[in-house]
């Protein structure tokens, strides 16, 4: 079986006793440019290994457990069962905020205004020009919080990218460069560079445009709250996965309907719930059941 070495970040803001014993530590408590957030340890680690080509590499944050309520133990069961055959494997956590969306730059943009206009000229630039408008994203290539591990040739693909957007974003005189720089909203404020949510999306884009790279998923719907909004996000991610799929314009246009009564639609489940109505009660413990059977 592949070997896999997976890291937690250790960052300043994290007691070195809450992170996992099962992962390694990959330590940033130098902080050096905050700005990047993980970006810059996990570059720094890429840049200056030379890595295993059979292995699995992973660099995950310090809040894994409590969004995916995976440890490391489950982790690496996931990986000797389904990573003979894959490159990429994802844990990416509840991923229903993006189901909403036909891709995670359409999601992107809904959250930071500006953001699929400045991807789509960035990758227009760095001669791969892509329609976001377009693309679809689903459970089988959403990435989140970089919560992925992957062989050495995607992160070769992987870093290649980004490190581009890296020399734009530093370059004080080019105009690109400075709309990277350019905070936008994040948890009520506006501290964090554009560059860090364009590239977080830029792993999912190359799974969706490079069929070759073989994935596992690991249960993207194992939410541990806000479970009344599930049943609206599977419908949409299982739309999108029959229109990429098959073609079928049908599943498109529905998919669209179904995104623009989510909010009706997720009110109609909830208010369902609380007040025990059949089916949706036993639908949504089944659900919620999930979230346990994550840690198994």
């Amino acid at each position: 079986m592949p070997g896999a070495y997976i890291h937690q970040i250790l960052t300043p803001a994290t007691p070195r006793a809450l992170l996992d014993p099962g992962f390694h530590v990959l330590d940033n408590l130098a902080n050096e440019r905050p700005d990047w957030f993980e970006y810059w340890p996990m570059r720094n680690y890429l840049l200056g290994r030379t890595l295993d080509e059979d292995a699995f590499y992973g660099f995950l944050s310090p809040r894994f457990k409590a969004k995916t309520n995976l440890d490391a133990a489950a982790v690496h069961a996931f990986i000797r069962a389904e990573g003979a055959a894959a490159d990429v494997i994802l844990f990416s956590p509840s991923i229903h905020n993006s189901s909403y969306h036909l891709n995670v730059f359409a999601h992107g943009e809904s959250e930071h205004p500006g953001l699929l206009a400045l991807s789509e000229r960035f990758l227009a630039r760095v001669g791969r020009p892509t329609d976001l408008g377009r693309l679809v994203s689903d459970s089988r290539n959403t990435v989140n919080s970089n919560y992925f591990v992957a062989r050495p040739r995607f992160w070769r693909e992987w870093l290649a990218l980004t490190e581009t957007l890296f020399a734009i974003a530093e370059n004080a005189d080019d105009a690109m460069g400075e709309e990277f720089r350019t905070p936008t909203a994040y948890r009520g404020a506006h501290q964090v560079h554009m560059k860090v949510f364009v590239l977080e999306r830029l792993a999912t884009w190359l799974l969706v445009t490079q069929p070759g790279f073989v994935t596992r998923v690991s249960d993207p719907f194992a939410a541990r709250s806000r479970i009344y909004k599930l049943p609206v996000a599977i419908v949409c991610d299982a739309l999108k996965i029959a229109y990429a799929t098959q073609g079928r314009p049908q599943y498109r246009d529905l998919f669209f309907m179904v995104q623009g009564m989510r909010k009706t639609l997720n009110w109609q489940v909830r208010a369902a719930a609380f007040l025990r109505t059949k089916p949706v009660g036993p639908a949504l413990e089944a659900l919620a059941a999930y979230w346990t059977k994550a840690a198994r």
